[in-house]
């Protein structure tokens, strides 16, 4: 039994009416409905009168209600006692990461000393639950939950591109193209490439992807590829921010040729939790600092940067 089960269960027994309960809930009402019916299997009992569009407590659900408010009133006491308690402190800001974002954290936290961060790392719907349950303030993403009750704010976006040794035989071409590909070994970056959308998005090319490694971390990823034992596509931003830190342990980039995937980056959070001011602080950095990245590397490697 979830907290929302339990809330939507109130908002129904309020207002009568599925639609109007929907729409203050920000779900579908299709949603809603199934999520009360899952409600109703948990109890084990009915716990509404459906009758022509209009839906009414019966018995047990006038006896349920009582108890289900008294814990949402205990709940809501209890937030509201720890938040009187810490009047006059700054609230922490907390974000749910798919990405390894560390090194943007870091710079954040460095032009924001006044930001007590709590982060965590989750895949798409893990992010997803936290940002639903209200876990999490925001979260740092490469998709867009599919949560009806989220917003998703596209900050960012550029071109995937291929991670190679410089030793690799392919390094001689300026761009790769999936022909060029075929039968090589490949790692992906788990949090920033999905196995089973990279694998059918390369197959409408007629390509089959030999994927030996997925990881999620970077430092392991970049080991892989120097080592010439596969090559990676990663986001361009990701790999020019590492060759400006001396961290991208030697290896080159190319290209796709032929249409390359396209990365982005943007944050998402619940539509009933607007951002605060350190989270609008947060969206403004994670936007300048991408951006930042192509500037300073364009200014410092662009001769560097393959051509035709």
């Amino acid at each position: 039994m979830e907290l929302a089960q339990l809330r939507y269960f109130v908002t129904v027994a309020q207002l009568g009416n599925m639609s109007k309960a929907a729409e203050a809930m920000f779900v579908s009402q299709p949603n809603l409905s199934t999520s009360l019916s899952r409600l109703e299997d948990e109890v084990g009992v009915p716990l509404f009168e459906r009758r022509r569009g209009k839906i009414t407590l019966n018995q047990n659900g006038e006896r349920f209600l009582i108890y289900v408010q008294q814990a949402l009133d205990s709940l809501d006491q209890g937030i509201q006692e720890v938040r009187n308690r810490n009047v006059g402190q700054v609230a922490p800001l907390s974000i749910a990461c798919m990405t390894d974002c560390s090194i943007l954290l870091q710079y954040f936290l460095k032009e924001n000393p006044d930001v007590i961060l709590n982060q965590q790392r989750g895949d798409l719907p893990t992010v997803t639950r936290m940002l639903e349950q209200q876990e999490v303030d925001l979260a740092l993403t490469v998709l867009e939950p599919p949560g009806e009750a989220l917003s998703f704010e596209r900050l960012y976006e550029c071109d995937f591109v291929l991670l190679l040794s410089p030793e690799h035989p392919l390094t001689c071409h300026q761009k790769i193209d999936r022909q060029l590909l075929q039968g090589e070994h490949l790692a992906i970056d788990g949090s920033h490439v999905n196995r089973f959308t990279f694998c059918t998005a390369e197959g409408k090319f007629g390509q089959t992807p030999i994927i030996d490694y997925d990881v999620r971390h970077l430092d392991l990823l970049l080991s892989l590829v120097a080592a010439n034992r596969c090559i990676s596509p990663l986001p361009l931003v990701n790999y020019r921010e590492l060759r400006l830190l001396g961290k991208d342990q030697g290896v080159v980039y190319r290209p796709y040729e032929g249409g390359a995937p396209t990365a982005y980056f943007g944050i998402a959070y619940h539509k009933r939790r607007p951002l605060t001011p350190h989270g609008q602080r947060f969206r403004d950095f994670v936007r300048s600092y991408f951006q930042n990245i192509d500037r300073q590397y364009e200014a410092r490697f662009q001769d560097a940067e393959p051509h035709n």
